[in-house]
This record gives structure tokens, sequence and C-alpha cells, in this order.
């Protein structure tokens, strides 16, 4: 369901960096390339769910119409599923 990587690139040079153990809130991630401070954790969680909840809602607002009529079509034609309803 919430799909978390732990993966944060530096925004100075752009090094693959990554959390480690359990990090509290206040602890501050430091590029392992350049030592330049990347990010808190407290804020790197919220970055994280924002984006986790902009895909999920990405994914419920992009409807296929035209596929979800094609269904709705295929459940109408079938007249097992008209008398049991």
């Amino acid at each position: 369901m919430f799909q978390r990587t732990r993966k944060v690139a530096c925004p100075e040079c752009n090094g693959t960096n990554f959390w480690n153990g359990n990090p509290k809130p206040t602890d501050q991630l430091t590029c392992r390339y350049c030592d330049a401070v990347v990010i808190t954790y407290a804020e790197y969680v919220e970055q994280a769910a924002l984006r986790e909840a902009e895909r999920m809602i990405a994914e419920f607002v992009e409807s296929d119409v035209s596929r979800d009529l094609a269904d709705l079509k295929a459940v109408l034609s079938t007249p097992e599923l008209k008398h049991s309803a």
C-alpha cells in the first residue's frame, strides 16, 4: 500500500543516499559524497507521504471511460447477470 523507498538524492551533487536503521525525526541525512545536509527524517517522511497520497489520488482519478463502458456493456449483455439483480 505505502510504497516507501529509503533512497534520497542529494540536492547538491545528486548522489544517492539512504536512511539506515530507525532514525529519529530530527536526524539529518548527510550526503556520503559531498557531506551536504540532504534532509531531516521528519521532512523526508512528510515528502514521502505527500508523494504517496498524490500517487494514490491519481490512480483513482485517472479512469478509462472507454474501458468502463465496455465493461458495462458486457455485464448488461449477459442474460444471467440481468436476472440475478
